[in-house]
C-alpha cells in the first residue's frame, strides 16, 4: 500500500518530476558524451547506452565504446544540471559496490 502524502506534497513532487521530464526530452545531446548523459537519463543503464552507441557505429580512436567510458562520462566533472542530477543519483545508486569494507582488506579492528 503507498505511503499517503498531502496534496501539497503530491503536487510539489509532480512538478519536480515534470521538470526532469522536461529536462531531459530538451536537453541537447550535440557530443558524444551529452549524448551519454541524454540517454542514461532515459535508460538509467551503461549496458544499454553502451549498445546503442555501438549499434550506431560510435567508436573511440576506431575502438567500439564500452561500459568504463560511458561511466566514466556519468561520473565526470559534471557540465550541467541534468548531468549533476544523474551523477548524483549513480554514485547513490553504485555506493554499496564502491565501498571497501576494511575486513575486505586485511585489516581488523582498530589495527592498521
Amino acid at each position: 500500500m503507498p505511503t499517503l502524502i498531502t496534496v501539497r506534497r503530491a503536487q510539489e513532487e509532480i512538478k519536480r518530476l515534470q521538470d526532469y521530464v522536461d529536462l531531459a526530452e530538451n536537453y541537447e545531446a550535440d557530443t558524444l558524451e551529452k549524448f551519454i548523459i541524454k540517454e542514461y537519463a532515459f535508460t538509467n543503464s551503461i549496458e544499454e547506452i553502451t549498445r546503442i552507441l555501438n549499434r550506431r557505429g560510435y567508436t573511440i580512436k576506431g575502438e567500439p565504446i564500452g561500459r568504463e567510458y560511458v561511466s566514466a562520462v556519468i561520473n565526470g566533472k559534471s557540465s550541467d544540471e541534468l548531468h549533476r542530477m544523474l551523477k548524483s543519483g549513480y554514485l547513490k545508486r553504485t555506493k554499496h559496490s564502491r565501498c571497501v569494507s576494511t575486513d575486505s582488506i586485511g585489516y581488523k579492528n582498530n589495527d592498521h
